[in-house]
């Protein structure tokens, strides 16, 4: 039997930030059409679905092709509740109907430029590798090694002087990446298990910076507006 994956679309109504983040619009469509059809479009994925709580997004979500096959509980869409739970609630639903898959891949709303390939390189990276899960990263810019705190009054090398203040080119600083928020992948029995998708035996998808746009913040929503008129 091949190996069966659900992905899974996580829609809060609450998000505060960027108010309706999730149905805001972007190059003339919804944020959440994005990911409906990015997931939609993705090889690797035989079944894709959006979870939420709020009747608007359901709406919305249903007009662009969405798959909304229960109402999210009232304690998963409450600032505190995490993505992991939205995935773990969303498997043990699927189970209850008798139905199961051996892959969850979380395709977060606020990731508009993320195209279906990321999602199935993700996963395919994933059965590639002896790994529990897989993540995708985009290369720090500028490099974290220069981030700088405050004691208050002076700034302070984060990571000591060593590159801050000796280290003046980016080349000469270490490779370090950043989980970008686009895609997130696991095998099912150990993702129940450990109930997240950061564990030990984790290991990276890399995307560039051009598709890693991950909309949390107002101007990051005008950044997205802009890049999508300018590229089409």
């Amino acid at each position: 039997m091949s190996d069966r994956v659900l992905a899974v679309i996580p829609a809060r109504g609450g998000s505060k930030r960027v108010p309706r983040k999730n149905i805001r619009e972007v190059g003339e469509k919804p944020l959440i059409a994005y990911a409906i059809d990015q997931a939609k479009a993705a090889d690797a994925v035989d079944h894709s679905i959006v979870s939420t709580e709020d009747d608007e997004i359901k709406t919305v979500a249903q007009e662009y092709g969405g798959n909304i096959p229960f109402d999210r509980p009232d304690h998963l869409a409450t600032d505190k509740a995490t993505s992991d739970e939205v995935a773990v609630h969303a498997i043990n639903w699927f189970k209850e109907k008798d139905e199961r898959f051996d892959t969850v891949c979380l395709v977060p709303v606020p990731a508009p430029f993320r195209n279906p390939e990321d999602i199935t390189n993700s996963i395919q990276r994933l059965h590639e590798t002896e790994a529990d899960s897989v993540v995708s990263v985009t290369e720090c810019d500028p490099p974290a090694v220069w981030a700088v705190e405050t004691d208050g009054e002076y700034l302070t090398p984060y990571f000591g002087e060593e590159y801050l203040w000796r280290k003046t080119q980016s080349q000469e600083t270490p490779t370090l990446h950043y989980p970008n928020g686009a895609v997130f992948a696991a095998n099912v029995p150990l993702f129940l298990d450990a109930e997240t998708f950061y564990t030990e035996r984790t290991v990276g998808y890399e995307m560039p910076r051009s598709r890693s746009l991950d909309i949390d913040e107002p101007y990051d929503l005008e950044l997205a507006r802009a890049l999508m008129e300018h590229r089409s």
